[in-house]
């Protein structure tokens, strides 16, 4: 009896889940057909909701598929960039097999780029000028997650790290920059990874290095970048960030030093001193190390050599290109010659001009121009 019950249960329950099937799939041509209709009268923003609640009552895959991309290419007239990206994100989520995995990629790929360079959707479509949030961080993520070693892979992730930077996303930034290194070894966006890095990492050391972690990733880092690119144009920052780094690195274990001075544990104080002068030979922190040693060992002479701070780039001076007139000397620059009252000589005062008679005479003296005149003293020069 109890099985009697059973099996009449289940066909009971197939034959409504049979009618409910057709029901859904209905309803979402409907919606698939109002969709239709919009986008034909140019309402792409209606059009695109419509074909996205047909998506979201159909039950077959294939009408699923068909409608999330005619909702994506509606918002792309609708010129509503995010929208049309989040329809792309479905399909590439859900349905990577059924549609045109490379091309979809790309197309994020290019709304991405679009938010990276300032596009802004409009928050209210009533009011188009209240703009949306930046998205380029949020589709800069998936776009990666997407195609992590596309061509246009390494570009990207060096501009989502600079975001992340942007946004005071520290951690991720870091992250960002060492996988650009490890994915891209040998692309031009590795190098300047490595240099941001290298930046990031100086700056924490700054700010406060408890156990050192970030000045010896930095002075690692740094290290690496001078050995890779001798020839770089930014090499210079680089070896004087070196020497900013190992200064760091010499001052906190001076620092240690006379903490286990102040508690008279001279024999570790020695070893961190010692350290210093070891790893440091050429830091001014190790002249205050030996100077600090020496008092603690009496046995220990200290060396004497001349060290300096942090590595200086030099730069050649060059000559200036000689003038070809004369420089123009400004009074402040000679020497007090032209600050000296000026003479008034009275000239361009009208009394003190000739009067036109007395130019009428010096005019008349003037001989006329004449280029015989000219040629007979050329003869007369070459004679």
């Amino acid at each position: 009896m109890n099985s009697r019950i059973s099996t009449l249960f289940i066909v009971l329950a197939l034959s409504v889940y049979g009618q409910i099937l057709p029901a859904k799939d209905a309803e979402s041509r409907a919606s698939y057909e109002q969709g239709v209709t919009k986008e034909k009268a140019g309402d792409y923003k209606g059009a695109a909701e419509e074909f996205l609640a047909a998506e979201h009552w159909a039950d077959d895959p294939v009408l699923k598929v068909n409608a999330i991309k005619r909702a994506a290419d509606c918002y792309d007239k609708a010129d509503l960039m995010f929208k049309e990206f989040e329809c792309l994100e479905s399909l590439l989520n859900a349905f990577p097999s059924s549609i045109d995995y490379p091309g979809t990629v790309q197309r994020e790929y290019e709304i991405a780029t679009k938010f990276y360079q300032g596009r802004r959707d409009p928050a209210l479509s009533w009011m188009p000028w209240i703009k949306d949030k930046d998205r380029s961080m949020e589709a800069m993520e998936a776009v990666l997650k997407h195609a992590p070693f596309a061509k246009f892979a390494p570009e990207m992730r060096l501009r989502l790290g600079k975001i992340y930077i942007e946004e005071n996303k520290i951690e991720q930034a870091l992250k960002t920059f060492r996988d650009i290194i490890k994915m891209y070894p040998r692309s031009d966006e590795a190098k300047y990874a490595e240099f941001e890095l290298a930046n990031i990492l100086i700056q924490k050391a700054r700010r406060g290095d408890g156990d050192g972690t970030y000045v010896r990733q930095a002075q690692d880092t740094l290290r690496k970048i001078i050995e890779k690119y001798p020839k770089d144009p930014e090499v210079g920052w680089a070896k004087e960030t070196l020497g900013e780094a190992d200064s760091i690195a010499a001052k906190r274990l001076y620092g240690l030093a006379a903490f286990y001075h102040r508690r008279d544990r001279d024999d570790s104080a020695q070893r961190y001193l010692n350290d210093i002068i070891t790893t440091y030979p050429e830091n001014k922190v190790s002249d205050d190390a030996e100077e600090m040693l020496e008092k603690l060992n009496q046995e220990y002479k200290p060396s004497g050599a001349e060290r300096k701070g942090n590595y200086v780039v030099e730069y050649k001076v060059g000559k200036m290109p000689l003038e070809d007139d004369n420089i123009l000397i400004v009074p402040e620059n000679s020497n007090g010659k032209w600050m000296l009252p000026i003479e008034d000589l009275g000239l361009g005062k009208r009394d003190d001009r000739p009067s036109d008679k007395k130019a009428e005479e010096l005019l008349g003296k003037l001989k006329p121009y004449d280029k015989r005149d000219e040629d007979a003293r050329k003869d007369e020069k070459e004679k």
